[in-house]
């Protein structure tokens, strides 16, 4: 499969109870799903047909507007409470520090994280106990 090579937004709707996805350079073109992944697999569909339209009939195509070129690599500035947390939530797992942040983070975007060893074991990450009493 090639590139996809247009950004697609993906937001919840209260309204809906369901993800909505679009395609800013094409307007019009949104998609619904039960899942981000559901609704952005649509929107790709719809674009795709709207740019083969688009195509047949001789029409300008939007400009892309996606970045084939994400490195994956990104320098992030935290508090110290919040690196010392997370640092500590990484030991007790047996995971590096950046693997327990890469799976927070796709877990809490709704998107599949990269496995680490307790999630082998079919569990995610334990939560740090709140430091304030209760």
């Amino acid at each position: 499969m090639k590139p996809f090579r247009y950004r697609i937004v993906l937001e919840w709707s209260d309204e809906d109870a369901a993800f909505v996805a679009r395609v800013p350079a094409l307007p019009g073109c949104a998609a619904h799903g039960r899942t981000a992944e559901g609704a952005a697999r649509e929107a790709r569909r719809a674009a795709e047909a709207m740019l083969s339209v688009l195509r047949e009939d001789g029409d300008q195509l939007p400009p892309e507007d996606a970045t084939a070129g994400y490195s994956g690599q990104i320098r992030l500035r935290l508090p110290r409470s919040l690196h010392e947390r997370l640092a500590r939530l990484s030991t007790a797992e047996g995971v590096s520090l950046n693997q327990m942040m890469v799976t927070l983070l796709a877990e809490r975007s709704g998107l599949p994280g990269v496995p680490h060893r307790t999630r082998e074991r079919g569990r995610g990450p334990r939560r740090m106990p709140s430091s304030r009493a209760s």
